[in-house]
């Protein structure tokens, strides 16, 4: 492998917790050091599959799994890829990563991990991944307004936290021209119900590689307890997701990840819990 004209970025959804929490600014700032979001505080890099790199190909990986109360990552599962070859290497480097764990009232708790892994190349072509697929998801629980509530990778309390909150970054190929892309995402439950939360169309500016979409849904009241999917399409083409719990109680509900989910070789579409 030409590790001299390679780069591996990694970015990850639900890990990257307490910076962007300990702010004033948040509206459980004042119990820090109580509660507190899961820290990455040790990222291994993926491995570059060398018959992908000889082929200028670049994508992206999305797992879910847990961080557990010592801060190790566990149950991890791709749901998603750009490509089968670089499922293993980003499964492997996400199995090294440690965090400080999240806590709640000063005992440390069990969060849900969404992480997106980037395989990109440098030179010209770096950014050119063929399709758009999700380069980060956060999900946290939400006031009625969609203002955070708790850290990102909190359980979602049904009956206490009346929304969700997810802030989504589509990796889309660089285009000369602006565009607008047709983005469509739905909460997927348990019990495979699907549940449209979003359908605006999103702009795209010319030349950019990323764009931001901000989503907030509402809890209904007859949504079930459990692990939930967010599944994203991007003109009728799948794009990625990522995963939250819900459950009256998360501090006794037992959140079950899948054992065996699908990996598709294109995006299209998450595994079901």
């Amino acid at each position: 492998m030409r590790t001299n004209k390679l780069a591996v970025a990694a970015s990850l959804a639900a890990a990257t917790l307490g910076a962007a929490l300990a702010g004033a600014t948040s509206p459980f700032a004042r119990l820090a050091g109580a509660t507190r979001g899961a820290t990455l505080l040790e990222q291994k890099k993926p491995v570059y599959p060398d018959d992908l790199a000889k082929a200028l190909r670049q994508g992206n990986v999305l797992i879910i799994g847990r961080i557990g109360r010592d801060g190790t990552p566990a149950d991890l599962h791709a749901i998603a890829s750009s490509h089968k070859n670089f499922v293993q290497p980003a499964l492997d480097a996400v199995t090294q990563w440690r965090f400080r764990p999240a806590m709640r009232d000063g005992a440390p708790i069990e969060v849900f991990l969404n992480a997106a892994v980037r395989f990109r190349l440098e030179g010209d072509n770096r950014g050119d991944i063929g399709l758009p697929v999700l380069g980060d998801l956060a999900i946290t629980p939400a006031d009625a307004q969609g203002r955070a509530t708790a850290p990102e990778g909190f359980p979602i309390r049904r009956g206490k936290d009346p929304a969700i909150r997810a802030e989504a970054i589509l990796d889309v190929p660089p285009k000369a021209d602006a565009r607008t892309l047709a983005v469509r995402v739905e909460a997927v439950s348990p019990k495979q119900r699907r549940i449209p939360i979003f359908q605006p169309p999103v702009a795209v500016p010319a030349k950019a590689t990323e764009v931001k979409i901000p989503v907030v849904a509402q809890i209904g009241s007859d949504w079930e307890e459990g692990v939930w999917l967010l599944r994203f399409t991007v003109d009728n083409a799948g794009a990625g997701g990522g995963q939250f719990w819900l459950a009256d109680d998360p501090s006794t509900f037992p959140f079950k990840i899948p054992t065996s989910p699908t990996t598709p070789t294109n995006p299209a579409s998450p595994a079901k819990p």
